[in-house]
């Protein structure tokens, strides 16, 4: 049972028998488990898994509900309260026990339903007062999901929920004082503002009557932008729709979660001009798209072409090409195509087997220039919420495009 399937059982489990969880123990075996397996952990192995992990704690007879152990050492420590017990911010206990163990960096407090989660960006091996993070598996966005997904075993690493927690602790600060600024703007935001445009010299006086209109024009300013999008959006609504995969489709895709067992069978790799070269696994792409067969289209990726991204070429940070495999003779051979990454509506154009049958492993996809109210085509997965990158070996970096494809030549 994969990730989304969990919290969908989860949640029937909760509206439809929470009066039957009554205690600790129960919140553990019906709810917290259950969690822990969908990302990926074996909870019936005492070695992975550990419940009332013993420690050298100030107290005696002080236990760890849950330590959870990757590679040898115990990663995490986890806390379980009863789903009636209301989940404070705090939570000394649970901080006790971080203290104990240098290779724990990731605690979590919760109650079933609501997940805190702790690390130590203030002092190392001294977990933070405030979570960085709270999960509730019965109200939660696409943005919360995603977030979930990074503690999952096969994904974990503190240095990326290191990171995902200085992101978060960031944008909750900003957001804050950005939405304070908004409510109530500070006399030095005023000053800014009127020194922007005028040259005269700023008084208190001046900063106390500006207030009130400096509150209007904030609002006004907000208003007028969201219309403006609003209105934008609306005058190019015909063109977005002439692909699926707009980056507004993207938003609105439902979350999937793949296995790395799932991931690793989409193809095989071989070396090619210091590259890897991939061949796509078209049984794994039509298991892992999850759409009937006659769904298939240019747009959406094709299982049943023989067309597929070979290689993806990074420069820096940017993708700049691609190789572009053709399976022929019944797949047993191969011709691989040199394309830029933005002359991809020109290779569909002049490949017209392509424009009518798209790529195995990859689907067309469009994005609006709002400056310039154009439409440009790029290549992205075929397979929902997992990119290119995260494919093994698909993705190459080159030092130069055009010197790669002219030896090529």
């Amino acid at each position: 049972m994969n990730l989304v399937e969990t919290l969908e059982m989860l949640n029937k489990v909760v509206t439809e028998n929470s009066e039957l969880i009554k205690n600790e123990e129960s919140t553990k075996q019906f709810l917290i488990l259950p969690l822990l397996r969908g990302l990926g952990y074996d909870t019936y192995s005492p070695k992975e898994v550990t419940p009332e992990f013993t420690a050298d704690f100030h107290k005696k007879n002080e236990k760890v509900d849950y330590a959870i152990t990757l590679n040898g050492e115990p990663k995490i420590f986890l806390e379980a309260k009863s789903i009636n017990q209301k989940i404070n911010k705090s939570a000394p206990q649970l901080s006790r026990y971080f203290s104990t163990f240098p290779s724990v960096r990731l605690g979590i407090l919760t109650n079933g339903i609501e997940y805190h989660f702790f690390t130590d960006l203030n002092n190392t091996n001294i977990m933070d007062s405030n979570p960085f993070f709270v999960f509730n598996i019965i109200d939660y966005n696409d943005e919360d999901f995603n977030n979930l997904i990074k503690f999952s075993k096969n994904l974990y690493d503190y240095e990326g929920i290191k990171s995902l927690a200085e992101s978060l602790m960031y944008t909750h600060s900003f957001k804050s004082v950005i939405k304070e600024i908004f409510e109530n703007p500070s006399d030095d935001f005023i000053r800014f503002v009127i020194k922007e445009r005028f040259k005269f010299k700023v008084t208190q006086q001046f900063i106390n009557t500006s207030r009130p209109l400096v509150q209007k024009c904030i609002q006004e300013s907000l208003s007028e932008i969201i219309s403006e999008r609003f209105d934008l959006s609306l005058n190019h609504h015909e063109l977005q729709e002439v692909s699926v995969t707009t980056e507004v489709s993207v938003v609105t895709e439902k979350k999937m979660y793949y296995s790395q067992e799932e991931i690793n069978t989409l193809g095989t790799f071989e070396e090619f001009e210091s590259i890897k070269v991939v061949l796509p696994n078209v049984e794994s792409y039509k298991n892992l798209i999850k759409i009937p067969d006659s769904e298939y289209s240019v747009e959406k990726g094709n299982p049943l072409s023989d067309f597929f991204v070979s290689s993806v070429l990074v420069q820096g940070n940017s993708i700049v090409g691609y190789l572009i495999g053709h399976y022929y003779n019944n797949r047993q051979d191969t011709t691989l195509y040199t394309v830029k990454s933005n002359e991809i509506e020109k290779f569909i154009k002049e490949n017209p087997v392509v424009s009518e049958l798209g790529f195995i492993n990859a689907r067309l996809a469009t994005r609006l220039n709002k400056n310039t109210n154009e439409i440009k085509y790029f290549l992205k997965s075929s397979i929902p919420n997992l990119s290119f990158r995260d494919i093994p070996n698909l993705t190459s970096k080159v030092d130069d495009i055009d010197s790669f494809f002219n030896k090529l030549k």
